[in-house]
């Protein structure tokens, strides 16, 4: 009679607690971090680590401990007109053509690192409404039986009263190991340039104009160098000539860049930032970003 499989036992990790994982004599005791996914936590450090831990999800399945992390990939579009935000999925892949990137994903991953890419575009815009559960939603749907990543996202979009002249998404995916978390193998730049022109590729054969395929990177990296060069090009092509930083009193997990153009408080155009995907790091690095873009303006502040 055959065994009824069982469903996997799923913990959260951090990297201290992968740590004494690894030291307790061979010990396979894994503990659940209770703040990992709290937004609430205030400093830079919790912040930056918050960033880290809410990304990564290990689990035991028969005897094996499977370590699994969201990736990303950040796509910068150049021609507005070929891209739809607000029909979902942003830009539907034919899956033949997302074939070429698993492929492209199989020779770019190191020995016993998987990947599991998700076939549709999250746009920036869709960080308004991006929640520690929506990570740990992608993260769940690559565990053994759970949904297929062809699943689409269902997130509200903030909608600005004035269209970006160019935009920005992310290729998602997420990698597995047992040999600890996969973000220690990432930088191989050989086979990282193949695979975004594999990307860059596929992109442009759905019609859009591509203006720059970053690296694979861990999730909150990607999201700060993907805004970083997004909104060079944006101020570039809008004319937007000053910004902002605004914090939402009632939640400090939310933030928006605000841009605009002197005199024109019409021309605004708001990037939402999550401090829970990014950290204090991202943050700093992004204003830091913007500072060298355009100069600080009052007049943007709501």
């Amino acid at each position: 009679m055959n065994e009824k499989p069982q469903p996997p036992f799923v913990w959260c990790l951090s990297e201290m607690e992968q740590g004494r994982q690894t030291r307790a004599n061979g010990s396979t005791s894994l503990h659940t971090g209770e703040n990992a996914m709290d937004p609430g936590v205030q400093t830079a450090e919790d912040l930056d680590q918050l960033a880290v831990t809410a990304t990564r999800l290990a689990y035991r399945h028969r005897q094996k401990v499977t370590f699994n992390e969201l990736l990303a990939i950040p796509a910068v579009f150049s021609e507005m007109e070929h891209v739809d935000e607000k029909n979902s999925p942003a830009v539907p892949p034919r899956s033949t053509h997302w074939d070429m990137v698993q492929d492209a994903l199989q020779n770019w991953a190191p020995e016993g690192v998987r990947t599991n890419v998700l076939r549709r575009l999250p746009w920036v815009s869709e960080l308004e409404h991006w929640e520690p559960e929506t990570t740990r939603f992608l993260l769940e749907h690559a565990l053994p039986g759970g949904a297929t990543f062809q699943h689409e996202l269902a997130l509200p979009a903030h909608q600005p009263a004035h269209s970006p002249a160019s935009s920005l998404g992310f290729i998602l995916l997420v990698a597995s190991s047992e040999r600890g978390w996969p973000t220690r193998w990432l930088r191989r730049e050989q086979e990282g340039a193949r695979l975004i022109a594999v990307l860059k590729f596929v992109l442009e054969i759905e019609g859009v104009c591509v203006a720059k395929v970053g690296a694979v990177l861990p999730a909150s990296e990607a999201l700060t160098q993907g805004i970083c060069d997004w909104l060079t090009l944006e101020i570039e092509l809008s004319g937007h000539d000053t910004w902002d930083l605004h914090l939402d009193r009632c939640n400090a997990d939310r933030r928006w860049i605000q841009l605009a153009r002197v005199g024109e408080p019409a021309s605004k155009l708001r990037v939402p930032l999550r401090s829970h995907l990014i950290g204090s790091t991202g943050l700093s690095r992004i204003a830091s970003h913007m500072g060298l873009l355009a100069p600080r303006h009052p007049e943007v502040r709501q």
